[in-house]
């Protein structure tokens, strides 16, 4: 009984391509199974990224500018003036390194690392975050990112997609089909990014 019903499906599916929508759930349901779709992610290192896209990041592909590399101690000490004189001194009283923060800054830039994965080493991701942030709507950022690239060695922005890419697999194992494709499964792969 199961398999002609298989069969019949099978055979609608190969004549006619219906609109899904218009099907009420349980049939959707019931063509998916029948069809066996199978949803993979085609990438295995994608990680889910919460939220909204880095300001930072969008700053960077929307204008262009490549990441530089990390700062030499000359231009840290013209960092660290530049900072002292857009900043008041409460801005240097937190436990935060700014030199390291600005590392892990640049870091996370060229890698496309998420925050919560950004190294110890660089200080509290959250802390470093909001201080590229506050530089950034400050239009400090721009600046620093000025100085550090006199050498125009910079690397474009590493930015990783919000949605993965997948791959659908649909197997068609009804009699009818094998005949057809002497007695093979019949794997469909579309593949969507």
């Amino acid at each position: 009984m199961e398999a002609r019903r298989e069969v019949r499906l099978t055979a609608v599916l190969g004549s006619a391509t219906p609109d899904l929508r218009s099907l009420s759930s349980s049939e959707q349901r019931s063509l998916i199974e029948t069809i066996k779709v199978r949803v993979d992610i085609a990438d295995s290192s994608f990680r889910y990224r919460e939220g909204r896209k880095c300001s930072t990041a969008l700053w960077h592909e929307r204008t262009g500018t490549p990441v530089p590399a990390g700062p030499t101690d000359s231009q840290r000490a013209r960092i660290e003036g530049l900072l002292h004189r857009r900043y008041p001194a409460h801005h240097f009283r937190s436990p935060l390194d700014l030199r390291a923060a600005l590392t892990g800054m640049l870091h996370r830039l060229r890698t496309g690392i998420l925050w919560r994965d950004l190294p110890a080493r660089f200080g509290d991701p959250q802390k470093v975050r909001w201080r590229q942030r506050t530089w950034l709507t400050d239009g400090v950022w721009p600046e620093i990112v000025k100085l550090l690239d006199e050498n125009g060695e910079g690397v474009p922005v590493v930015s990783r997609p919000a949605v993965p890419e997948v791959v659908i697999h649909t197997v068609l194992d009804a009699e009818a089909v094998l005949s057809v494709h002497d007695g093979h499964e019949v794997v469909n792969l579309v593949k969507i990014s």
